[in-house]
């Protein structure tokens, strides 16, 4: 799909055909532009672990989900963790990575970046981030108990975090330009990293559930949004950014902009859904 269509297309999908795999070539075809996303300072934090939920023991399965946990979690295929290394900063820290870029021409002299710039300016940063005085200390939980992890600044949990939600931003889209649908969804990180065996140096955020849509690519609509207006300013909080009709209607060819939720028959299409999957009415 084109990028505008694949931005127009995504939803939070709730219904997955729990029967069907989802090829590997499709969750490489997403790892790959996880692995082209974006990087925070040039920093290589983002880490994923791919799981497969006929994989794992009906124990593990049920000690990962929460109290907000729905029937998404038991029909979705496929479940991708998302991690950031808390390691990666100090190893930027060193230099070495910036280097290289600026032997490849990717930071440039024309922009500042020199030998002397990396060490006066750039990697004091780094440090002043990774020895902050604000810290807290991470922890796994285990089945037999909590791990204390390293403690790490605020600033340098941030930046960790940006990383990961720009790497499932990516992901999601890659997702639905695959074919299939997706959601980041509410499981028990904790739980998860002590069965999936992560280090305790790796922070997490929601996962994502993957598999084929089980309902109809629509789900019943866009999700209402708040007004435009309220959310973007030009220049400064308080004016608006203009929304041109003319750019709208463009949008809306493209498939960016679709109908908003509820479409006239998703009332019907639940009742449809529920019978299909056995799930309450």
């Amino acid at each position: 799909m084109e990028f505008k269509a694949v931005a127009g297309w995504r939803r939070s999908v709730r219904f997955f055909e729990p029967w069907r795999e989802v090829e590997r070539e499709k969750i490489q075809a997403i790892m790959e532009a996880v692995h082209r996303a974006p990087r925070v300072l040039e920093v290589d934090f983002v880490r994923t672990v791919v799981v497969y939920r006929d994989q794992l023991k009906d124990h593990e399965l049920t000690a990962m989900k929460m109290p907000t946990t729905t029937a998404q979690v038991d029909m979705a295929p496929v479940y991708v963790f998302f991690y950031a290394d808390l390691e990666a900063l100090p190893r930027a820290a060193t230099g070495d990575n910036f280097r290289e870029l600026m032997a490849r021409g990717v930071l440039n002299r024309s922009h500042g970046w020199t030998e002397s710039f990396l060490e006066e300016q750039v990697l004091p940063y780094l440090r002043g981030i990774i020895d902050h005085p604000d810290r807290i200390t991470m922890r796994t939980r285990t089945p037999d108990g909590d791990i204390e992890g390293p403690s790490v600044s605020r600033a340098h949990l941030s930046l960790a975090r940006s990383a990961i939600g720009i790497a499932q931003e990516h992901a999601l889209l890659a997702a639905f330009d695959e074919g299939l649908g997706a959601q980041l969804s509410a499981l028990n990180t904790n739980i998860a990293n002590g069965i999936l065996g992560v280090p305790n140096t790796w922070t997490t955020s929601s996962p994502m559930l993957l598999g084929y849509h089980g309902e109809s690519r629509e789900t019943g609509g866009q999700r209402p949004r708040e007004p435009f207006e309220e959310d973007f300013f030009e220049m400064r909080y308080g004016h608006p950014f203009y929304r041109e009709p003319a750019v709208v209607d463009r949008l809306t060819a493209a498939e960016m902009i679709q109908p908003t939720a509820p479409l006239p028959w998703r009332k019907d299409e639940l009742r449809a859904l529920a019978r299909k999957f056995g799930l309450p009415d």
